[in-house]
């Protein structure tokens, strides 16, 4: 199960929020603000996984705040993508 549901619907509309799409910290800022309670499962998911890791080995989960670079990294990726592919350049 998906740590933030609907992720991509989300993401599409901090997009559309935002003043400059190249700024990463404008996309947490917002994310945090319009999903306040993803904000926490995404910490608190992450908490969860760290006490599960008696061992030290690690987990799949990464810490929130990359979480979040990665959500923005590939939400700008496929953006763009969309944007190169509408226009024609595909």
């Amino acid at each position: 199960m998906s740590v933030v549901t609907k992720k991509e619907e989300k993401v599409n509309k901090v997009f559309d929020s935002m003043s400059d799409i190249h700024d990463m910290q404008e996309f947490k800022n917002i994310f945090i603000e319009m999903y306040p309670d993803d904000w926490k499962r995404i910490i608190s998911t992450y908490n969860k996984e760290e006490r599960k890791d008696t061992k030290g080995k690690g987990h799949p989960m990464p810490k929130p705040e990359i979480y979040m670079s990665n959500m923005y990294k590939v939400g700008l990726k496929k953006r763009q993508s969309e944007r190169e592919k509408n226009n024609g350049f595909n």
